[in-house]
């Protein structure tokens, strides 16, 4: 992302990259712990709570699916209604770079005129 400067600037994760979800290492630790979640949650069900390994299996099964389900959609919910979507952030870019060309295609006076115009529409 560039900022008005031409910069570049990043929005960093505070997560280690190993965490962040964002990152190849956060998707392969996030990937290796939904996988092993669903044996855990089998292994309790048989051992603790005494159900059949079938039963126990299918109920995991539909209960980690549909759980995993429905936190995708919330979070996708979210980022539609927070516009963090990849869409959004590329026109919201695009649109900003636009501005930036054009302004830097105006002369000093025009500058000025539209500094005037936007300070005497805030009045």
């Amino acid at each position: 992302m560039e900022n008005g400067d031409g910069e570049k600037s990043a929005s960093k994760s505070n997560l280690p990259f190993w965490l962040d979800p964002g990152t190849r290492g956060g998707a392969v630790v996030l990937g290796i712990i939904l996988f092993i979640v669903p044996f855990i949650g089998y292994a309790i069900a048989t051992s603790v709570f005494g159900i059949e390994g079938v039963d126990a299996g299918k109920w995991i099964g539909v209960g980690f699916t549909a759980a995993a389900t429905l936190v995708w959609v919330f979070t996708y919910i979210f980022r539609v209604a927070t516009k963090d979507m990849t869409y959004a952030k590329q026109l919201k870019d695009y649109e900003n770079a636009v501005i930036a060309k054009r302004l830097e295609e105006l002369d000093d006076d025009e500058i000025q005129a539209l500094v005037e115009e936007i300070e005497r529409d805030e009045f």
